[in-house]
């Protein structure tokens, strides 16, 4: 049961006028900010250690391929059973290792495979969780509203993309890794108190009781059968291996392309966080009435643009601004997918569905991290955005062509 809205919130953020949904969203804020000065902190790490861009990917893939054989199981559960009450068990496994990682780095214990094994464990908790978390956000909002629902879910994880890394990197320069491997273990506590608020929903009953696999297999029939959900697949999975360069690899870029400290890579990793906050405020303002396929086009384009021009720039502060322009991208287009996804899916299947798109995250950004790391430490990073670039360009060319993408202006 949904109670009623807060009739004072405006318009272009409705959602939060939800009591159980603003309760999600601001303790989210928190817990992901700290997320965001893990990933920030992880990778800066490993560089430190390795000097060596190969094993910074290896340390950013080893936490997602988890997503590759866990998030079916998430996705069968959240079609089974109260999706917070699944989503609270797995934030608390998360915070556990979260709590393991911060002392072992306190007491000096790391080392590469140390780092990847501890990233290995947080990516199993929240693989399972990650499907389960997509689905919760419908939930909490009449259908109605589920468009500005998503929509500030993707503002709220660029709140964080904008804030965590530059608190991250100003925590390792003065205080060294641990404080932010600390403050992310003690965020998650703020997301165990939201979601213990929030009342058990019941499941949406419509999951076979013949096992995984089969609930698995019924979902992926499902998603094939949907022309849209096809779209939207592939595009994520573009997305996906378009964005890993600036995100996973991130610390290589500061250190080979512009030769910044780790305030500086703070700063560069946090623009793609600034942009991506612009880009949402932008995106609420289109909440109705402007088609997924205009604005999946111009996010591909200029995630295009911008990044090749993130390859040529000669200058840290050029590197920023374009960096910026890459997350205002990524923010217009990777939600508008999302929701897309969303309004084409029925309840019934929405848990194995998310399951399904987060597997292709899963192979996406690992496959792509592996081979730019390995690009990059042979000819350098300014190559790998380069080509990047070019890629997406050509991908977008591709579907404007097939007329592909006015299949995601369809929903059920």
């Amino acid at each position: 049961m949904i109670e009623g809205p807060d009739r004072r919130v405006p318009r272009s953020v409705h959602a939060l006028g939800y009591r159980d949904y603003r309760l999600y969203w601001t303790t989210s804020v928190v817990s992901n900010i700290g997320s965001m000065m893990y990933l920030a902190a992880i990778g800066w790490l490993v560089e430190d250690i390795t000097d060596d861009p190969w094993k910074v990917t290896v340390a950013a893939t080893a936490g997602l391929i988890p997503l590759l054989v866990m998030s079916p199981f998430g996705g069968s559960l959240a079609d089974r059973y109260s999706r917070t009450r699944l989503f609270l068990a797995t934030v608390v496994g998360q915070m556990v290792v979260a709590v393991a990682l911060a002392w072992v780095v306190q007491i000096d214990a790391e080392t590469f495979w140390v780092l990847v094994a501890f990233s290995i464990g947080g990516g199993a908790t929240a693989s399972v969780g990650a499907p389960v978390q997509q689905a919760i956000v419908v939930e909490l909002v009449p259908s109605g509203v589920m468009r500005n629902a998503i929509f500030l879910n993707s503002t709220q994880w660029n709140i964080s993309r904008a804030v965590g890394p530059m608190l991250g990197g100003w925590l390792i320069q003065f205080w060294g890794p641990a404080a932010a491997f600390w403050f992310n273990a003690a965020s998650f506590t703020a997301l165990v108190v939201g979601l213990s608020l929030l009342p058990p929903r019941p499941p949406p009953g419509a999951s076979s009781s013949q096992g995984f696999v089969a609930d698995f297999l019924s979902g992926f029939q499902y998603a094939r059968g949907i022309e849209g959900i096809r779209v939207v697949m592939l595009a994520s999975f573009m997305l996906a291996a378009a964005i890993s360069p600036t995100q996973w690899l991130a610390p290589v870029i500061a250190d080979d392309a512009f030769g910044v400290d780790a305030a500086g890579f703070g700063v560069l990793l946090g623009a793609f966080g600034v942009g991506s906050l612009v880009g949402a405020v932008l995106l609420l303002q289109f909440d109705r009435g402007t088609a997924y396929s205009r604005l999946v086009t111009i996010g591909f384009t200029t995630v295009a643009l911008f990044t090749l021009v993130l390859a040529v720039v000669p200058t840290f502060a050029l590197g920023v601004m374009a960096m910026g322009a890459v997350g205002l991208a990524f923010m217009v287009t990777m939600p508008t997918l999302t929701s897309a996804l969303q309004s084409l899916c029925d309840d019934a299947y929405r848990g194995r569905v998310m399951s399904l798109w987060m597997m292709l995250f899963s192979l996406a950004a690992p496959a792509s991290i592996l081979v730019q790391g390995s690009i990059a430490s042979a000819i350098g990073i300014r190559w790998v955005l380069a080509i990047t670039a070019i890629m997406v360009a050509a991908y977008l060319a591709s579907q404007l062509a097939l007329g592909r993408f006015r299949h995601l202006d369809t929903a059920v």
